[in-house]
């Protein structure tokens, strides 16, 4: 596993919509120059900052707050941060328990990111719908944490709350839509959800090292990002340079 780097986030795909009660319009790749008529190439890419992977703050679900590239302009490692890897096989519920997360929550420090990989969620659905998510069922059949694992989230002190699925909340009922625990998490302004992921099954350490790699869009509450986690002795040469900051 020497130098292992394992690339997590979705790419922008022509015609996925993850969060269709959001928006009505799909991803839209098109080229508005090519080669045979205007002798170069350009694309027109149009898509929201929910359409790929990404990284946001409290801005989510508040006027007031600091935004991603706040958040990262303040710590010395920039984006770069150490993760606690957890891989679930949950029930047909979808629930997310706090025995779930328990072992792993004891690793945790605070500051850290957790990731969380239940069930390949996300990449299922990717290799289902031909590499493009446009159907309601996507968020509505999403695994979720319940209100003590988000505590126990809460009280480990994770600053990146991060998972290969797209509601981190009950999606199937009103107060559960992506606000109760969540703001609770959010009142520590500096945290941050990463969603939704894939290739987490690639991730053998269960101590790894992440880095967001986020687009760079001022004044934007949740960015695109590339987010990669690192293996082996990458991680080791990581884990020695966060110590010495």
């Amino acid at each position: 596993m020497k130098n292992d780097i394992v690339k997590i986030g979705i790419p922008v795909y022509e015609n996925t919509n993850l969060y269709p009660m959001v928006k009505d319009e799909s991803t839209n790749i098109k080229p508005i120059k090519t080669i045979a008529k205007d002798g170069v190439e350009i694309w027109n890419i149009s898509f929201t900052s929910l359409d790929c992977t990404y990284i946001e703050t409290v801005r989510h679900i508040s006027a007031e707050g600091p935004l991603p590239l706040d958040v990262f302009k303040k710590r010395d490692a920039f984006d770069i941060y150490k993760a606690i890897v957890v891989h679930l096989s949950i029930g047909d519920s979808g629930v997310i328990e706090f025995s779930d997360l328990e072992p792993f929550l004891k690793k945790t420090a605070k500051g850290d990111a957790l990731i969380v990989d239940a069930n390949g969620y996300t990449e299922k659905w990717l290799k289902n719908c031909n590499d493009m998510i446009n159907v309601d069922g996507y968020n509505l059949g999403s695994p979720y944490f319940s209100v003590p694992a988000m505590q126990g989230i809460i009280d480990a002190g994770v600053s990146i709350l991060a998972g290969n699925f797209p509601s981190f909340s009950n999606p199937n009922t009103k107060e559960g839509f992506g606000i109760d625990m969540i703001a609770e998490f959010y009142k520590n302004m500096d945290n941050m959800i990463l969603a939704p992921l894939i290739n987490l099954d690639k991730i053998i350490d269960t101590e790894a090292i992440l880095q967001i790699n986020p687009l760079v869009i001022e004044y934007c509450c949740g960015l695109p990002c590339c987010p990669i986690v690192y293996q082996g002795e990458l991680k080791q040469a990581f884990s020695r340079y966060l110590l010495n900051l």
